[in-house]
């Protein structure tokens, strides 16, 4: 499964609200995440794919896109795959 689809499968773990999730999904405002839950959702990305997300970066995964790409960069650079 690629990084894109076990990310979007993770996020429809974690919300309650049916809606289609897309690149431009927010996190907060299109699938009701608040701090706590978006801070247990990045935790769970990091122990999935042994990353780290740095302080600064956390703004920019609101948006789907953005935090696929962020995980797809970061595990690009790792040199590592998740199976």
């Amino acid at each position: 499964m690629s990084i894109h689809d076990e990310i979007i499968r993770m996020i429809e773990a974690q919300t309650w609200v049916s809606v289609p999730i897309g690149d431009t999904t927010n996190l907060y405002a299109d699938l009701g995440f608040n701090s706590l839950s978006f801070v247990d959702f990045l935790l769970e990305i990091e122990e999935a794919y042994a990353i780290t997300f740095e302080i600064e970066e956390m703004e920019m995964c609101l948006q789907v896109g953005r935090l696929i790409a962020l995980v797809e960069n970061k595990v690009g650079r790792r040199g590592g795959h998740h199976d």
